[in-house]
């Protein structure tokens, strides 16, 4: 009898273990659900449940570049219970709850002892110590959560060749998530199950493994195949991340120097911090050096830790458990390739300390529970200092009677999105098509308002198709919502879809004065006419020049910079001198010839630059014909005592040099000297043609 309550000891403690670590996983996520809508990852979730839900199909109807689970899984539970953006937070509270019971699994196995509550709370306190990712629904979050389930049932594997079949089932259902993490968490299951099993249990267990895994490929391939969408479906999970390539890449973060940032992630740099830095700091405010370091130290462990792997190794064998968690926390990591924002880091770092948990030697386990109760009490502690600050933050839940998160960030509290859903829940019909175009698909779901086109956001590599089909659908399009500062997380709208761009600026106008609001709402307006030529588009071969002190034209001491696209304007700079600056034009001028633009915007950003046009100035239009510039026109853009939130649009008439070649000088005057390092700049100037007169 005692021999056997001794092998039913550790059995029972490792079930009341797990779940109390489900329980407190879970209760911690439950925390962090009622906060900070999400309007890109969650939000292209959200939307496209919706519409499968309604009947429309994956791939085949709106097209995605990762795998179908998460999407189909709310799909199916918003056909069930109806479109509620809680309902798939809650199932993440589950899977979250389920992961952190697992990891403690894992390590228990592995022999850690106390030690696996040490790793089970590192994982316990990431929806809020790592706000806001792991409390949202979007596949990363399902795909890391079936990772470190997977690796759980791989461990279980290794004795009972069901567990091996749930391993194979996991991990294929992890690459139906998110490619990437899945395929390292398969290939690397696939290599190192073998290595750690004695000769004859190898194939055993490694067929089990593999028929789990293609079982789960083989319904997916007959469902899609029985809608008659197995060509869109290998199309979304091969081809066009193929077509990807590095579209989205961002360096990893520089690990030295310390506490400063290398020259390649400076421009974005805030994209590398915690969100609970951001969210206490304005996006003006100087970065603090302790972070940088704080975030680096982040950066480095999950190297450290497979590092430390290897060096433990050499010293001494690792239990098998240890072998496969470092394979999980492998495929972790490669989620920050080709993307190494944190974003992305988040997710691999609860995995690199309980990796690093792991490797504590055994001469150190007599200090197990005192490392254990240590750990514990301060990830328990940070939990509840970041809880009572994330809730002191949140505003009021503003999206809309479907979005009931609370805003935290900054960004999130403004006006802007809240105006935009009021406006479209006020003015659009009930399931009015609406155009979302970049990277707010939340928006469709905050006003059900339906979405013309299969896309949820810009996908690199297809700009011809995807061009083709919203300008199409941009016909029956009345009100069309975007970023109106157009960062370049990725790249500029304009680069990434010129043709809509180009569309936009012709048909749609900001609705009221908008300016100061980050996101901006475009309502279908008169046809301001088709471009003959877009000078925006010229610059490359036009003249840039300067005026120095003496007013002598001189070439400008560095090339003109990237400015972001505001108010549906691409605003072209002129780099300026003491005696301002300008651009040259060399173009042929059609008949009936207008020139057109926008003026007066006081600020615009760059990529490492926050640019303020000069005051007291004057833009000019001049032509050159033959012999000297004619002044065509000049506008005083700026108000003297005001800010200027909002662009002016000029006209000038150029038809006496219409059907001859000219050069065309848009430049700036200053009453006073200047500082030579500011900037003017024109919004979207072009040349178009005048209708004929009746």
């Amino acid at each position: 009898m005692t021999e056997v309550l001794d092998r039913a000891q550790p059995r029972i403690g490792g079930v009341v273990g797990g779940l109390l670590w489900a329980l407190a996983g879970a209760g911690v996520c439950a925390l962090a659900i009622p906060l900070e809508p999400n309007l890109l990852e969650e939000g292209l979730t959200l939307h496209i449940a919706q519409r499968i839900a309604a009947g429309e199909f994956l791939y085949r109807d709106m097209l995605v570049f990762t795998g179908p689970v998460p999407f189909e899984l709310l799909g199916l539970i918003f056909r069930i219970l109806g479109p509620d953006l809680m309902l798939g937070r809650w199932v993440d509270v589950v899977l979250h709850g389920s992961a952190c019971a697992a990891s403690f699994g894992i390590a228990r196995r592995a022999g850690a002892g106390p030690l696996a509550h040490a790793a089970a709370a590192s994982l316990a306190a990431a929806p809020v110590l790592l706000f806001p990712l792991f409390a949202i629904f979007f596949y990363t979050t399902v795909a890391v959560h079936l990772c470190i389930l997977t690796a759980y049932a791989a461990v279980r594997g290794l004795r009972s060749p069901g567990w091996a079949v749930a391993a194979g089932c996991g991990a294929a259902l992890a690459v139906l998530s998110k490619q990437t993490i899945g395929l390292v968490l398969v290939l690397g299951l696939f290599v190192s199950l073998p290595l750690l099993l004695p000769r004859d249990q190898r194939l055993r267990v490694l067929g089990a493994y593999v028929a789990g895994g293609i079982a789960v490929v083989l319904v997916t391939l007959a469902v899609y195949g029985a809608r008659g969408d197995l060509s869109a479906l290998l199309r979304g999970l091969v081809v066009l991340p193929l077509l990807l390539g590095d579209s989205f890449a961002a360096p990893y973060l520089n690990l030295w120097p310390i506490g400063d940032f290398s020259e390649a992630v400076r421009p974005s740099s805030r994209l590398y911090l915690p969100p609970l830095y951001a969210h206490t700091h304005g996006i003006l405010d100087p970065i603090d050096g302790w972070i940088v370091l704080v975030a680096q130290a982040l950066y480095a462990l999950p190297i450290v830790a497979l590092v430390a792997t290897l060096l433990a190794r050499w010293r001494r064998p690792l239990h098998a458990a240890v072998w496969i968690h470092a394979v999980l926390l492998l495929a972790l990591f490669s989620n920050l390739f080709p993307r190494g924002d944190w974003g992305h880091l988040v997710f691999v770092l609860p995995s690199s300390l309980a990796q690093l948990v792991l490797l504590v030697p055994a001469h150190w386990r007599r200090a197990a529970w005192s490392l254990t109760g240590t750990l514990v009490i301060v990830l328990a502690a940070g939990v509840g200092l970041a809880t009572d600050l994330l809730y002191g933050l949140a505003g009021k839940a503003t999206y809309g009677a479907r979005i009931s998160p609370r805003p935290v960030s900054a960004l999130l509290k403004t006006p802007g999105v809240p105006m935009v859903i009021y406006f479209l829940e006020k003015w659009a019909r009930p399931g009015e098509p609406i155009f979302v175009a970049r990277s707010e698909p939340l928006i469709y779901f905050a006003t059900g308002r339906t979405n013309p086109t299969p896309y949820s956001g810009v996908v690199p590599g297809i700009r011809e198709e995807q061009e083709r089909t919203i300008l199409e659908a941009l016909r029956s399009v009345r009100f069309v919502v975007m970023s109106d500062i157009d960062q370049p997380v990725y790249t500029y709208y304009r680069k990434e879809l010129p043709a809509v761009q180009k569309y936009l600026e012709r048909y749609y106008r900001p609705i009221g004065r908008q300016g100061g609001n980050w996101i901006l709402l475009l309502s279908r307006g008169p046809d301001r006419g088709p471009t003959a030529i877009d000078l925006f588009d010229q610059q490359a071969s036009a003249r840039a020049w300067i005026r120095d002190a003496n007013g002598i034209e001189i070439p400008p001491p560095r090339e003109l910079p990237t400015l972001a696209t505001r108010l549906n304007r691409r605003p072209l700079p002129m780099l300026l001198g003491p005696r301002g600056g300008g651009i040259d034009f060399e173009i042929e001028l059609p008949e009936r010839a207008m020139f057109q633009a926008d003026v007066g915007l006081e600020g615009l950003v760059g990529l490492d630059n926050l640019y303020r046009h000069p005051r007291n100035s004057t833009l000019v239009v001049s032509v050159r014909s033959q012999g000297e510039f004619e002044e065509a026109a000049r506008f005083r853009p700026l108000e003297a005592k005001k800010r200027q939130l909002f662009w002016i649009p000029v006209q000038v008439d150029l038809s006496r040099w219409g059907g001859s070649r000219v050069t065309l000088r848009l430049e700036l005057v200053p009453e006073r000297e200047i500082d030579p390092e500011e900037l003017s700049w024109w919004g979207s100037p072009r040349i178009v043609v005048a209708p004929r007169a009746n």
